[in-house]
Formats: structure tokens, C-alpha cells, sequence
């Protein structure tokens, strides 16, 4: 009943901060537990597989090492987006990915930022440093430009949605390359932002830290 609550209020705040004519999801996610999980990817595509707007021109992220992890955690991008790895570390690291996704590598290299990385194709990157076994990121890249993720409340906001009808996936970390995400369906029309809850099966794991 609570996480039905927070939903509802989270798509009415929405409708104050919309512009006219554009609509929203407010999605919301919770473990098997009932907990509301932070770090779910939220993302949409049109389900009649309408023409979707042309990515930005020379889209950038970033995903730092800092006190010995990976900054943010879980990032999610569209297909075409550059990657920087700055080292804000005073330690020396060695990022890798073993991905199908995005095979890549930066060799040990200390304090700064080497060239980005273009994560060019769709699917879950692994980011991983070779010198602490601890430190791992999460990206996900997707061919669409309707995605959020969680907070620590459980809940986000996907706005600017046109009107049609919309495939919604959650995908966590814990979910690797193996599972599929969680998939609803939702009907978006008149600018009324649409509550949507996806419930997981599992408990996330607790991110390890330097031992």
C-alpha cells in the first residue's frame, strides 16, 4: 500500500513540473522484501516501434574512480555516448571491460583522464579494475532517450514522453547479462504522467568496498 502511495504521489508531482502536451512515468522499484531499491535503470521504447528523436551530437559521461570504487556505480546511456575514466585517485589503477557489449582497456596509468571510450553498442558493460578486485561499475547502454535510474527513495522520473504506447524495462546490476529485465507496458496520453511498479525477486547484493 506504501509503495502504491509513493507512486501515485510521485506522478502527481510530476504534472506541475511538465510542459504542455508531454508525458511522464513515474516508476517506482522494490526487492522481494518490499525495500525500495536504488541503482534500477528505468527506460522506454515505443511499442509500435515509432521513430525515436537523433541522439545528441557528441554526448558525454563520466565514471570516476575515486576512494577506491567506481563513481557512479551504475550509469546509463544512449548507444553513441563517450565514457571518460578519470583517475581522481592518488593510486595507480587498471580498468578493463570484458564485455561483448564493449571490450575495452585502459593499462595501469596514475592521476588523470585517459581518451574516452564510445560505448557504440547496446547491452550491459562490466567495468571492472584489474588491481582491486572490489571496484566494479555497471553501464548500460540502450537505443533510446527515455531512461532514469532509482534513487535511494526507489523512484524515478521518465518525462517528455510523447503520446503512444510504451515497452518500460528495469534492469539492476544484480541482473547481470543474464536476466532480462522487468517489462510493462503503459499507455501514455494527454500529458498525465502514469504511475508504474516493478517488483524484483531478489534482494540486491551489498556493494563490497576496500579490505
Amino acid at each position: 500500500m506504501m509503495r502504491l502511495l509513493l507512486t501515485i504521489l510521485a506522478a502527481s508531482a510530476a504534472v506541475a513540473m511538465l510542459p504542455a502536451h508531454a508525458g511522464a512515468l513515474a516508476a517506482t522499484a522494490t526487492d522481494k522484501t518490499g525495500a525500495m531499491m536504488s541503482n534500477v535503470v528505468i527506460y522506454a521504447t515505443p511499442a509500435d516501434g515509432a521513430a525515436l528523436p537523433p541522439a545528441a551530437a557528441h554526448a558525454t559521461a563520466s565514471i570516476s574512480q575515486e576512494n577506491l570504487q567506481f563513481t557512479p556505480y551504475v550509469t546509463v546511456v544512449r548507444t553513441g555516448t563517450a565514457i571518460r575514466f578519470p583517475n581522481n585517485d592518488k593510486i595507480e589503477h587498471h580498468v578493463k571491460s570484458f564485455s561483448s557489449a564493449k571490450e575495452f582497456e585502459y593499462k595501469i596509468y596514475d592521476k588523470g583522464t585517459p581518451p574516452p571510450v564510445v560505448f557504440d553498442k547496446p547491452g550491459v558493460v562490466i567495468v571492472y579494475c584489474m588491481l582491486h578486485g572490489w571496484m566494479r561499475a555497471y553501464v548500460l547502454v540502450v537505443d533510446t532517450p527515455h531512461f532514469n535510474k532509482t534513487m535511494e527513495t526507489g523512484m524515478t522520473m521518465l518525462e517528455g514522453l510523447p503520446d503512444g504506447t510504451y515497452e518500460v524495462r528495469a534492469w539492476h546490476p544484480d541482473m547481470g547479462t543474464v536476466r532480462q529485465p522487468l517489462l510493462q507496458r503503459v499507455k501514455i496520453s494527454g500529458g498525465v504522467p502514469q504511475p508504474l511498479a516493478f517488483d524484483f525477486d531478489f534482494v540486491p547484493k551489498k556493494l563490497k568496498g576496500p579490505k
